[in-house]
């Protein structure tokens, strides 16, 4: 085993929310040049550390049992690492290859200075990261699509509720068209057959594609400063009279990203910005249903600001705090927004789509 170092980035959904949870739906994500890093080394002791800001001040020590990774000090925060660890060990195990214990190190960009998160993704990003890491400390690597499965298999594993999108702008980077899996499929599948033949399988619903990056637009990144659960709110909207208008929702969720995905391939700004707005409109619309308040104040400032300047804005991810996303198609456009956004309490994220192949 040798000391490897990788890092992977986080998210922002740009439209689909919601929709996409349902397996075949589609939506597009960007990955951000904000990171999760994550490096590995073998242990000198006689068993492995955890060192993570965001899961302990503390070093955490863990240990193997039966094939089971766990820690000495309880900490539910540390649940995605450990079966992360777990889940890898054991495909690598499926190949011949067995770790020693190892010392695994974890920081992030991916939060504000006092440690609030931004909701870029960061579980997804620790996932892939963690992964890539172990993998390379005994030279063995993963083609796009078999990081992303091997990732999402480890958060189906834990009954995640989310589209395991963030799982494939990590693993691909760059623009995406994203639809998820069956993610019942997934659980059966890890019951009956090895993690290796599962990532080798075409995935029912999976589809990812990626997307040129549209020059005719630029993406300005707004923060409320309210972090937000994409967990609870997935689950709400699921278990408030989960078969209402449904059908509905997920066809014109589909209508507008097709729309989005078409103006992206040809550059047509004038349809992305009117995708956009469509999907923000669905939205707003389907949180009505629920009974949710998917744009704080705060994310309606944001919005409104941007569309007062002939932006195109929405909420980006689950909402209820967390980001908002515009569209603007000049400098001086960019200019009065983000004035106006700070204004208002509202912190202009400088980020820009990160994409490993350029």
């Amino acid at each position: 085993m040798k000391h490897t170092e990788v890092y992977a980035p986080g998210k922002l959904y740009i439209a689909g929310e919601y929709a996409v949870v349902e397996p075949g739906n589609p939506s597009v994500i960007v990955a951000v040049d904000r990171f999760i890093t994550v490096s590995v080394s073998p242990s000198e002791g006689p068993s492995g550390t955890i060192t993570s800001p965001s899961l302990s001040k503390e070093t955490l020590h863990w240990r193997r049992n039966d094939c089971r990774i766990f820690i000495e000090e309880p900490n539910e925060k540390a649940d995605i690492l450990l079966k992360t660890m777990e889940m890898t060990e054991h495909f690598l195990y499926e190949q011949g290859l067995a770790l020693p214990y190892y010392d695994i190190v974890i920081e992030s960009t991916l939060d504000s200075s006092d440690g609030r998160k931004y909701g870029l993704g960061s579980s997804g990003a620790v996932t892939v990261a963690s992964i890539q890491a172990l993998l390379g400390s005994v030279g063995f690597a993963l083609s796009e699509d078999r990081l992303f499965k091997l990732a999402a298999a480890v958060h189906v594993a834990l009954q995640s509720r989310g589209s395991l999108g963030d799982l494939a702008a990590a693993a691909y980077t760059g623009w995406i068209a994203y639809s998820s899996p069956n993610k019942h499929w997934i659980e059966r599948q890890l019951d009956q057959i090895t993690l290796s033949s599962l990532i080798e399988q075409p995935w029912p619903e999976l589809e990812v594609e990626r997307l040129p990056a549209p020059s005719s637009l630029m993406l300005l990144v707004g923060w409320t400063g309210k972090p937000a659960s994409t967990e609870s709110f997935v689950a709400s909207v699921q278990q408030k009279n989960p078969d209402v208008n449904l059908q509905s929702f997920l066809e014109k969720s589909r209508a507008c990203v097709t729309d989005l995905i078409s103006g992206i391939k040809s550059n047509e700004s004038d349809q992305i910005k009117a995708a956009v707005r469509a999907n923000r409109d669905l939205l707003l619309q389907m949180s009505r249903t629920k009974g949710l308040v998917l744009e704080t104040p705060l994310l309606e400032s944001l919005s409104r600001i941007a569309e007062n300047h002939d932006a195109a804005a929405k909420t980006s991810g689950a909402g209820g705090g967390d980001c908002g996303i515009a569209f603007v198609q000049t400098d001086n456009q960019k200019e009065r927004i983000l004035s106006e956004w700070q204004s208002c309490h509202i912190e202009p994220l400088p980020l820009t789509v990160y994409d490993k192949h350029n």
